[in-house]
């Protein structure tokens, strides 16, 4: 048996700069992104440290700062300096990919594909005949489901041995996914999952034929 799989299957959430982003830290910091150099000005020491770390792989933040708020935690509850963090990652939305694991395995990554892509999950997951359209997903042989369309501003991947137990539930699909010696999902990381689906906008609304729209 895997480590990992000895972890807790709780959730957790993560945060990265995509790959393709350096960063050259200085007075100013630059970002040299896909779409060009982004330059910021004399940067607070907490979005220093935030993207210090993030630059080597997803990361989470509640290491910068104790007490940092998951995506379903309502604003009026966060700290100061989590606030600060916040407000100043916010214009930076398109270089960041967001990440949930269970337990130590990862399991959703979402990735930005636009200079306009930004990401802001729901704190309270939507229910109701909300679903990934079958035409979103793509399978490779040997590889994870990707989620994603033509003119998305995001990319979700799933991974690892949850993966299929995931994608059953964000097509839709009622009661536990599993086989024998297996455990279902917990609640929290599909709720999650949701959030983060239709934040990426991969997770759109049924009509009473049954039909998608994105």
């Amino acid at each position: 048996m895997r480590i990992d799989r000895l972890a807790a299957r709780e959730l957790g959430e993560f945060w990265s700069l995509r790959e393709d982003v350096t960063v050259l830290f200085g007075q100013s910091t630059v970002l040299r992104t896909p779409w060009g150099e982004l330059r910021l000005e004399r940067p607070g020491p907490l979005l220093r440290e935030a993207l210090h770390r993030m630059q080597f792989g997803p990361v989470s933040l509640g290491n910068v700062v104790p007490g940092f708020p998951g995506y379903d935690v309502p604003e009026q509850e966060w700290n100061e300096a989590s606030r600060e963090l916040l407000d100043a990652l916010d214009p930076l939305q398109h270089v960041i990919v967001r990440h949930l694991a269970i337990g130590a395995s990862p399991l959703l990554s979402v990735t930005p594909l636009s200079p306009d892509a930004t990401f802001r999950p729901p704190p309270v997951a939507p229910g109701g005949d909300l679903r990934v359209p079958k035409e979103a997903v793509v399978r490779r042989p040997g590889q994870d489901p990707v989620l994603s369309y033509e003119g998305c501003d995001h990319r979700v991947e799933l991974h690892g041995p949850d993966a299929p137990r995931l994608l059953f539930h964000l097509q839709g699909g009622k009661g536990d996914f599993r086989s024998p010696g297996d455990v279902p999902l917990p609640r929290s990381v599909v709720q999650a999952a949701r959030a983060y689906a239709v934040a990426a906008g991969v997770l759109s609304a049924i009509d009473l034929r049954g039909a998608a729209r994105l």
